[in-house]
């Protein structure tokens, strides 16, 4: 064998070990809305690795409530009227997914060929980027018939609640019409019920008990606040032809201060997308999203040869070692931040939508 031959045999750890690396980080830029994923609390979605190989395959999550308590005034009792702090959690599960390619014959029998390897590795980096944006819609559209290979996925993507799906004319999703298009105050009125949530079925004026309504936490870009709203392709389009050039040029040139590729413009301290991604479950009508910080979740576990990898990018072999398979795995879970089985970060807003 040469002193340049490669084999990239399936027992070479050092091979794996890089390779898992390199496909996570190739990856996370191509899933669409990339700009929504981090690992800060500050994040739409946030990312999660604190399950390790071997640590479980669920993740827990756990809010504090705000004190709701009045106090006590001048000389009034303190001792035996102090108020229990109130927690509440909700888990995600992770599951493993695995897609495997065929990279064809070797070049000679000890030598692995580099570019086959590497279509390879770009064929699969673009399959998992088509099934983590998928997944990344249906779980904040609340998609709850989504399946991947036909299987619900670590748990199933959870119907909006009552408070957190708005429809022009607030009729049901299923009796949305033509006339029922996406304009610029059904963006106001999404806008208000993010801010205002805490009245609708709350149990006090805070709004923050258990089984209340929480307003949606907005995202903090350059000390303002802003909410993310994505709209299917179909609804931007119309919402675009009903504003003249002039209007629709200043709320574009807004939004090139923020430093985010995949936003159209900014209107009102909402950053418009648009993405054909955007799920629909009745013809015609698509679940348009507004949504802040902490919106979902996204927990991966340790599918990669150690503690650290969260993916594994494995070659082998076959039939004597002529053909090179590859093998991509990951082992995660994405799901919509809930307490108490309400919504906490996204309201889905369907309206219709038509090709043009």
């Amino acid at each position: 064998m040469g002193a340049h031959d490669v084999i990239f045999s399936t027992n070479n750890y050092a091979t794996r070990k890089k390779w898992a690396k390199e496909l996570f980080r190739g990856i996370l830029p191509d899933v669409e809305f990339n700009s929504l994923i981090g690992t800060d609390s500050n994040s739409p979605i946030q990312i999660k690795t604190d399950l390790g190989k071997g640590e479980g395959d669920e993740i827990t999550f756990t809010i504090r409530y705000p004190l709701s308590g009045e106090g006590e005034v001048g000389q009034e009792t303190v001792e035996g009227n102090e108020e229990k702090m109130a927690f509440d959690n909700f888990k995600c599960t992770i599951e493993e997914l695995n897609h495997a390619v065929d990279t064809g014959g070797k070049m000679d029998e000890q030598r692995v060929p580099w570019s086959l390897l590497s279509e390879g590795k770009m064929a699969l980096q673009d399959w998992w980027a088509q099934r983590l944006t998928n997944y990344m819609f249906a779980t904040l559209c609340g998609d709850s018939s989504y399946k991947m290979a036909g299987h619900t996925f670590a748990q199933a993507c959870e119907e909006p609640d009552t408070y957190h799906m708005i429809t022009p004319g607030d009729v049901t999703e299923s009796s949305l019409a033509e006339s029922d298009m996406m304009d610029l105050t059904f963006l106001d009125r999404m806008k208000q019920r993010a801010e205002t949530m805490a009245i609708y079925g709350s149990p006090n004026e805070i709004g923050m008990n258990s089984g209340a309504y929480h307003k949606i936490r907005p995202l903090r870009i350059k000390g303002k606040n802003y909410y993310r709203v994505i709209l299917h392709t179909y609804v931007y389009d119309r919402l675009r032809q009903n504003m003249n050039l002039g209007q629709l040029g200043d709320l574009k040139r807004l939004a090139g201060d923020y430093d985010i590729s995949d936003i159209e413009f900014e209107y009102n301290g909402l950053l418009i997308s648009k993405s054909d991604r955007i799920r629909t479950v009745y013809t015609n009508i698509y679940r348009n999203i507004i949504f802040g910080a902490q919106a979902a979740v996204f927990a991966w576990g340790g599918a990669g040869e150690s503690k650290s990898t969260t993916m594994a990018f494995v070659p082998y072999e076959k039939d004597a070692k002529r053909f090179v398979m590859i093998r991509g795995g990951g082992i995660f879970g994405m799901k919509k931040v809930r307490f108490a089985s309400v919504d906490s970060g996204v309201i889905v807003a369907p309206t219709y939508g038509k090709a043009l």
